[in-house]
């Protein structure tokens, strides 16, 4: 059977041969290697769709496997199809094979079902992503791999920590073997465990590096970092607490009270910030905390309701990244400058905007259908304050959703005349084009709530 890990195992490979003997090729400029990624990256999809998730000894399919594993595919073909056109005929081939090893471990984190195999799959995602954050070899790009790869030092350190005491309290590693006796050593280990996956799904206090990583790097690959690599930490947290962590009221408790102070902190520190990129990434680390709300109810509506969360919010995460990868480009750095967007690209500023309204939960976008469903979970497990906190909570953070959107002036920039519209050329028109695909699936995605 044919299925999209062995496609990109085998895609890898081919890749690494063809960039060795490129000069005896004659493939002038890599160009034949990145239309190779991109091809392997849609059989991936296709294969996906058809075939299905493999089924080993140390990775396995669950429920979701199956819809998630599509899902990132899908997001890492426009992403990676933004990169390409955004990069010029230079563009170094080695980006090819460490953007298909990060989406191959962000997809094996998914079908992992043994606490080893989890920790490679989020090694080998870490690892790459290093190289992809500093494609482009600048000084700023450098300063945010370091970051990250810093961070993700001490994560690592962590989380394999945190499994040497799972071992040590329940004598196994595999997630449906899982003891949930209350032994130390088992119960400090999924404190750890549970510790070091945080880092990579940017929970308060763990989100340290997020802002400074995100507006450091290029927003095609901040656009990677928030939808696909952090979509890969929350569900290795969704396979923990599915097996390892024991139902009680206290855990839940101090599991909603993290994802909480996650979306609330997030929240006062997006309303003081005056650069785009910095608002964006801490609404990227608020929603991280809605979807642990989910998970932090321990049932398994609250799971499958995270489980469409990170479905939405990644959608949107992805939409207004790249779509304010444009602007960025036409040196819209700060808010005061957000109203010259409107002139530089209207179909930038839709996605955004519509990106924008998503995130916030507005209706008849995917991200309202998202909220809703977190809403649902946690008022039928009975936590009817919780509900009225995060209601209230919400209502916050609109704030400095719609003072972005009032700086960016989105009405008079659509429909009015005033602005000097900028000269299209063939690569933003390309770029619109995957922006008008990620608006559709805004939209499309309600479907599967």
């Amino acid at each position: 059977m044919i299925n999209a890990e062995y496609v990109l195992f085998a895609g890898i490979g081919l890749t690494i041969l063809a960039d060795l003997f490129r000069k005896e090729l004659r493939i002038d400029r890599g160009r034949l290697i990145h239309a190779m990624t991109l091809s392997i990256l849609v059989i991936a999809f296709g294969a996906g769709l058809i075939y299905g998730n493999m089924n080993v000894q140390f990775y396995n399919e669950t429920q979701y496997s199956q819809f998630i594993n599509s899902f990132v595919l899908f997001l890492s073909i426009l992403i990676y199809s933004f990169i390409l056109i955004d990069g010029d005929e230079t563009l170094n081939t080695h980006l090819d094979i460490l953007f298909m090893l990060a989406v191959l471990g962000a997809m094996l984190v998914v079908l992992s079902s043994n606490l080893l195999s989890l920790a490679v799959a989020v090694e080998m995602l870490s690892v790459a992503s290093y190289g992809i954050i500093y494609f482009q070899k600048s000084d700023r790009h450098l300063e945010a791999a370091v970051k990250y790869l810093m961070t993700s030092i001490v994560s690592m350190a962590i989380l394999l920590f945190g499994i040497s005491l799972v071992y040590a309290g329940s004598g196994t590693l595999s997630f449906s073997s899982l003891s949930t006796v209350n032994f130390f050593p088992f119960v400090a280990g999924i404190v750890f465990v549970v510790a070091g996956l945080a880092f990579k799904s940017t929970l308060v206090p763990f989100h340290m590096w997020a802002p400074d990583v995100y507006e450091a790097s290029d927003s095609a690959v901040t656009a990677f970092l928030s939808s696909i690599s952090k979509t890969a930490g929350l569900v290795a947290l969704i396979r923990i607490f599915f097996f390892a962590v024991p139902v009680s009221h206290i855990i839940s408790m101090l599991f909603l009270g993290i994802a909480l102070v996650t979306i609330f902190f997030a929240a006062v520190l997006a309303t003081v910030q005056d650069r785009i990129k910095r608002i964006l990434a801490y609404s990227s680390i608020s929603q991280a905390g809605f979807a642990f709300i989910g998970l932090g109810l321990l049932t398994a509506s609250g799971v499958f309701s995270s489980v469409f969360y990170i479905f939405s919010f990644a959608i949107a995460d992805a939409l207004v990244f790249l779509a304010y990868k444009i602007f960025e480009d036409n040196k819209i750095i700060y808010r005061k400058d957000a109203y010259r967007m409107g002139a530089v690209s209207k179909v930038a500023l839709v996605g955004l905007f519509l990106g924008i309204l998503s995130l916030a939960g507005f209706p008849p976008t995917v991200g309202f259908f998202g909220k809703l469903l977190i809403f649902e979970s946690i008022f039928s497990s009975g936590y009817l304050y919780v509900v009225v906190l995060l209601f209230f909570i919400l209502l916050f953070s609109t704030f400095y959703y719609f003072g972005l959107l009032a700086d960016t002036n989105p009405v008079s920039s659509i429909m009015g005349r005033k602005n000097a519209v900028a000269h299209k050329s063939r690569r933003n028109s390309m770029k619109e084009a995957i922006v008008v695909v990620l608006i559709l699936s805004l939209f499309v995605g309600i479907i599967f709530a």
